[in-house]
C-alpha cells in the first residue's frame, strides 16, 4: 500500500497545545484530497498504578470536550524534550501526589492515526506511595482514588470510564498483569 502524497502543506493553528495543519494529498491512484487536516499533538502517558490490595489509582476530572468529568487513569501530555518514562513520573507525582519504586513500560498505540501525529504511552506502576500533596497544572482540578481492578471494568461496562483510550490502557495492563501469573 502507498503512502500519500503530500503536494502541499499550511499551518493553520500552532500553540503551546496544538499544531494544526491542512494538507493538499495526493493518493496513488490519482485522486487529491484538499484539505486533509491534522492535528500534531505532543505525546501522551497513562499511568496503571496499583497498590498492593489489587487497587487501581484513578482519577476524576472535567473535560470540557465533552463538557463532562471523566473518570480515568492519570496521565499526560509530555513536556518538550521529556522521556514517556519521565512524564509518567511526574505526572503520577502531580495529580495524585503518589510515586512508585517499580516502573514497567507496557507499550504504546497511536492516539488516532487518520488525523493525529500523537501518542500514549502506557506504564504500569508498582509499589507506590504517597509524598505529600497534589501538584495540579492552573487547569486543572483532579480527585483521586482507588477502586478494586474488577471495579474499573464493571465502570467500563456502565458507561461510567468510558475514555477510548483509557480503556485501552487498562486493558492492556491488566493482560500484562495476568500474563504474569
Amino acid at each position: 500500500m502507498d503512502n500519500w502524497k503530500i503536494i502541499k502543506s499550511s499551518i493553520l493553528i500552532t500553540d503551546q497545545w496544538l499544531k494544526l495543519r491542512a494538507d493538499q494529498c495526493q493518493l496513488s491512484n490519482g485522486q487529491m484530497i484538499d484539505p486533509y487536516y491534522v492535528i500534531d499533538e505532543p505525546d501522551n502517558v497513562h499511568i496503571f498504578a496499583v497498590n498492593e490490595q489489587s487497587q487501581v489509582l484513578t482519577v476524576t476530572q472535567y473535560r470540557h470536550g465533552v463538557g463532562r468529568t471523566c473518570l480515568e487513569l492519570p496521565g499526560g501530555a509530555l513536556n518538550h524534550g521529556e522521556t514517556p518514562l519521565a512524564a509518567a513520573q511526574r505526572e503520577l507525582r502531580e495529580e495524585t501526589s503518589y510515586i512508585a519504586n517499580k516502573w514497567t513500560t507496557i507499550g504504546r498505540m497511536f492516539t488516532n492515526p487518520a488525523r493525529q501525529t500523537s501518542t500514549i504511552h502506557v506504564f504500569l506502576a508498582e509499589e507506590i506511595s504517597s509524598a505529600g500533596s497534589q501538584n495540579l497544572d492552573v487547569s486543572e482540578d483532579i480527585q483521586f482514588n482507588f477502586l478494586p481492578i474488577a471495579d474499573v471494568g464493571k465502570k467500563i461496562q456502565e458507561g461510567q470510564f468510558s475514555q477510548a483510550l483509557h480503556i485501552a490502557s487498562y486493558y492492556r495492563c491488566l493482560h500484562y498483569l495476568r500474563m504474569k501469573e
